[in-house]
């Protein structure tokens, strides 16, 4: 094994332990901050699949939460269904749905793509407002956890991390296969990719259908959590723009990007809004602009390369003529 590949595992192993130990610390905010950095951290790694490796920009990736928390709080409370049923249902319902709107709308490309996905998010959202099974605008209830207080900040707090987990192993080992590298061919050059023989269109679609799968396998613990939903809360638009914007931040493309974006963002967003209460919309806005600016490969881009000096940014700067 290569000294380079060995370090990264170590490296790996090391987060992971220190993850897994994390609530330790005994704290609910502190776990429960956590829990939603993991949460955060599947859905940009999960819309890097379809945006940073494959070049589709889906600003629609919010619909897969929602489909997965509804599924989950419908099978709950309406079938009476154990919530590990539930989990994976979200999951596999979520994925059907990618591929079905996934058929028609990955035929467009550019802003047309992001459109079409962010449309196909409104329209669910009108649809469950009216549907009788989710009981529309006064939301659904889900059952809670029987576990005390504490057990339950553990329960979701491990199932995030379990989850983010195996979306990140399945990124891994798609880019290890001969997917991965259609993916990325599509990426650079569709017209090329079809010119060689790849089938861009089943490409295109296992990859948002993966995309679609783990962001509903997130909704789905999401609601388990929270117990209680409504349309609004989980089909805004805010949390895809929240999704993207880790990814970038932390790196597009990047097996561990979305990551350290995510952890980036939130601990960012969580500090400035203690001590800006009013105006932290604004200079958290100002933080990632800035970084967007500097460091437009991301966060892993810097650290990777191991250059943190003003010369770095300077070369990002002339690089990609901002």
């Amino acid at each position: 094994m290569e000294k380079k590949t060995l370090r990264n595992f170590l490296i790996c192993g090391l987060i992971l332990l220190i993850v897994v130990l994390f609530p330790l610390v005994n704290n609910n905010f502190i776990i429960r901050f956590g829990t939603d950095i993991l949460m955060f951290a599947i859905m940009a790694s999960a819309w890097n699949i379809i945006g940073g490796y494959t070049g589709y920009a889906s600003f629609g990736n919010v619909v897969f939460f929602g489909i997965g928390g509804y599924i989950t709080a419908v099978l709950m409370e309406k079938a009476g269904l154990h919530f590990s049923i539930a989990y994976l249902a979200a999951g596999g319902g979520a994925a059907l749905f990618a591929v079905l709107i996934g058929l028609p709308v990955l035929r467009l490309r550019g802003h047309y793509f992001a459109i079409a996905t962010l449309g196909v998010a409104e329209a669910m959202k009108a649809l469950v407002q009216n549907l009788e099974i989710t009981e529309g605008n006064s939301g659904i209830y889900l059952p809670m956890l029987d576990l005390p207080i504490q057990g339950q900040y553990y329960f979701f707090f491990y199932m995030m991390l379990g989850t983010l987990i195996m979306t990140l192993l399945a990124t891994y080992f798609m880019l290890n296969a001969k997917l991965g590298y259609s993916l990325i061919a599509i990426r650079e050059d569709e017209d090329a990719a079809n010119s060689v023989g790849i089938n861009a269109t089943l490409s295109k679609t296992i990859a948002f259908a993966l995309s679609g799968f783990f962001t509903g396998l997130a909704g789905s613990i999401y609601a388990y959590q929270q117990a209680f939903l409504k349309p609004d809360a989980v089909f805004t638009v805010h949390t895809t723009v929240k999704m993207i914007v880790m990814a970038v931040f932390g790196g597009m493309g990047k097996l561990f990007g979305p990551l350290i974006g995510a952890f980036g963002i939130e601990i960012i967003s969580e500090t400035l809004s203690n001590y800006f209460l009013v105006a932290h919309t604004l200079f958290f806005g100002t933080v990632v602009i800035l970084a967007i600016v500097f460091t437009p490969k991301g966060l892993i881009d810097m650290i990777t390369q191991r250059k943190f000096g003003i010369t770095y940014f300077l070369e990002n700067i002339r690089e990609h003529r901002i």
